[in-house]
């Protein structure tokens, strides 16, 4: 993790139950802040009033669709690390993302595990 004191994690997801597992897993790591919003909507003001360093965006939800929130959270905070949680094959972003638009990749269904190493590994990346 980044030297920080504490790193702010903002995770848009509209499932309840996954919401709390992720919450309670990713406050294990330590140094983090996690704030979980179920809509891009809300996604939008958490992004002005919490100021997240890292946001985990569902690929699908109602109201927008990952790739245009992504856009917009792009033009508050062109360095934002992102990473797209889905079921989709990461392959099937390359249509729908801008060309050379940085971001990581989770699998849906992923292992707890897995969402922790995915977060530690964007949070260290330059």
């Amino acid at each position: 993790m980044p030297d920080r004191a504490l790193n702010k994690v903002c995770y848009v997801e509209d499932d309840e139950d996954i919401q709390r597992i992720v919450r309670l897993s990713l406050e294990r790591i330590g140094k983090m802040t996690v704030q979980i919003v179920g809509d891009p909507t809300t996604a939008i003001d958490a992004m002005k009033a919490f100021g997240p360093d890292l946001v985990l965006l569902d690929w699908m939800m109602p109201g927008m669709d990952g790739p245009t929130l992504l856009k917009e959270m792009r033009q508050r905070n062109p360095n934002l690390k992102i990473i797209f949680v889905s079921g989709y094959a990461e392959e099937a972003f390359d249509k729908s993302l801008p060309e050379n638009e940085q971001f990581a990749f989770l699998a849906k269904p992923f292992a707890l595990s897995a969402l922790v190493a995915k977060v530690k590994e964007t949070m260290t990346a330059p």
